[in-house]
């Protein structure tokens, strides 16, 4: 599994919260409690908001009591942790048809490229990886080493971060937990 970054650069669209060497407003207030970004064409410096939405999707995923995958998998997440700039959340993913479980983490951490990087590993062994930026509201997963910018992500976050879709044609390692192509993580609804 090789760990090359898109060959273009990162975007992260939100208007504009991270920006180097800039002492210019970056939104104006409209009213009470409304404001608007002056600048959203020119997103947030990848340097500052790669390592602030790897913080950021660690902590959602951990502070969600429990998620649900394709095939019937149950996963519980354990709290985020941070080792230098990696952080880390652990789970436990449960198949309560077959009785299995299987513990492992899932990884975010800035890469020197400015893109987030995505790992997933159970046990000690890595069986994921994937590079993620927020081009418009919802974020984009995208497979180590890809060439060529599609306007459909492989893999997508919603912008509440509450599901998470994967193209097994993109990572074939899902393949075999895949329904009709896809694997799917969400939290339950309700």
């Amino acid at each position: 599994m090789s760990d090359a970054p898109p060959s273009w650069p990162p975007f992260y669209f939100s208007g504009g919260w991270f920006r180097l060497g800039s002492d210019e407003p970056l939104f104006r207030i409209k009213g009470k409690y409304e404001f608007e970004f002056l600048s959203t064409e020119e997103g947030d410096e990848p340097a500052l908001a790669a390592p602030a939405y790897a913080e950021e999707l660690a902590r959602q995923i951990a502070s969600e009591p429990r998620w649900l995958a394709t095939g019937g998998w149950e996963i519980e997440p354990g709290p985020a942790g941070r080792a230098g700039s990696v952080h880390s959340t652990p789970f436990a993913a449960r198949h309560p048809a077959s009785g299995h479980t299987v513990e492992g983490r899932v990884t975010l951490s800035p890469d020197p490229s400015h893109w987030v990087k995505v790992e997933v590993f159970l046990g000690t062994v890595r069986v994921f990886v994937a590079y993620l930026d927020m081009p418009w509201e919802q974020y984009e997963l995208r497979p180590s080493g890809a060439v060529e910018k599609t306007d459909e992500a492989p893999g997508r976050v919603g912008k509440r971060r509450n599901w998470v879709n994967l193209s097994a044609a993109a990572w074939p390692v899902l393949e075999r937990f895949a329904a009709e192509g896809w694997f799917t993580v969400e939290q339950p609804e309700g």
